[in-house]
């Protein structure tokens, strides 16, 4: 059964929930343009669906805890679930976090 839902994407700007900053609706805004791309090409390649959630799924512990973190708020002691890490990471995403980490093209 799959849970690929064919609505497009809402792409309209975000606000920050009442009290938020400007760096919270940067980090949002960004957060969307990921998880848009992330549905893009799972829509383009038919990635599994199984894949597409877990992926997801860390996205969004991501945005919980970046969004925590901005906010000066205590990180909750919530266990990660027990998944599987992949063996090696693709060389695409190695050259992300390596201009990311250098501040290359900025």
């Amino acid at each position: 059964m799959s849970n690929t839902s064919t609505a497009p994407a809402d792409t309209s700007p975000i606000s920050p929930p009442s009290g938020g900053t400007q760096t919270e609706t940067l980090v949002r805004s960004a957060l969307d343009d990921i998880v848009v791309v992330v549905g893009g090409a799972a829509a383009l390649h038919q990635l599994d669906d199984d894949l597409v959630w877990s992926v997801v799924k860390r996205l969004d512990r991501i945005r919980v805890r970046l969004l925590r973190d901005l906010k000066g708020q205590a990180p909750r002691n919530e266990a990660e679930p027990n998944t599987p890490k992949p063996p090696r990471v693709h060389p695409a995403v190695d050259e992300f976090l390596v201009r990311n980490r250098m501040g290359m093209g900025e």
